[in-house]
């Protein structure tokens, strides 16, 4: 996908007509260019859905992977508060970065870093045999920003107004189903006692992304 922040203002030729759009680049005002914007809002919610399907499948279960590491009691309560705290810590030095990504190389480019870091994360918490490497698992989240990604995908291919207000209310939606599903999945998965199943799924889910 190629994203352009706003569509360039056709240039006269002479004897009075446009000059023809440049190959490659997206019109969001009007007709045809309606339908190639609407495909690639699409793909956004799908990979928007994904993303957090892929999270949430396994975040129910890392409590109790904590208890299987730590062992059940005050030790385990102490240690996930711990290490939610530093995932909070990595993504906040991630988001203050990403954004410059965003800017120099596009948002294809930050789709692709995002997916990636997430399939490392949840690569390290599928085999994750200590809490050290539990907590190892959230070093790669510093570049998971799949949301802010998409954000700035909609703005830049949908015009200022209604439009985008409503793409970026579909973008919530996208992001709630995935949430949804994400957890009942997760559960199911490790209802057996496997704690890891979901992990690598959902490995499995951002490099299909």
């Amino acid at each position: 996908l190629k994203f352009k922040a706003q569509a360039e203002a056709p240039t006269l030729r002479k004897g009075g007509g446009a000059a023809p759009a440049k190959p490659g680049l997206m019109s969001v005002g009007s007709g045809g260019s309606q339908t190639g914007c609407s495909k690639h809002l699409c793909l956004i919610y799908v990979l928007v859905v994904l993303y957090a399907f892929c999270y949430q499948l396994q975040l129910p279960l890392e409590p109790f992977l904590v208890d299987k590491l730590v062992g059940k009691g005050d030790a385990s309560a102490v240690a996930y508060g711990r290490l939610q705290s530093f995932f909070q810590v990595v993504q906040t030095i991630g988001s203050l970065a990403f954004g410059s990504l965003l800017d120099k190389y596009g948002v294809r480019v930050g789709l692709i870093v995002n997916f990636l870091a997430c399939a490392a994360s949840y690569g390290l918490l599928a085999q994750s045999t200590s809490l050290w490497i539990l907590f190892m698992s959230k070093v790669p989240g510093v570049a998971a920003a799949g949301f802010l990604c998409a954000q700035t995908a909609v703005s830049q291919i949908t015009p200022d107004g209604t439009e985008r207000v409503a793409a970026l209310g579909r973008l919530t939606t996208a992001y709630t189903i995935g949430g949804i599903l994400g957890p009942a999945a997760g559960g199911r998965l490790g209802a057996a006692g496997d704690y890891y199943s979901s992990a690598r799924l959902a490995v499995v889910g951002c490099l299909f992304a």
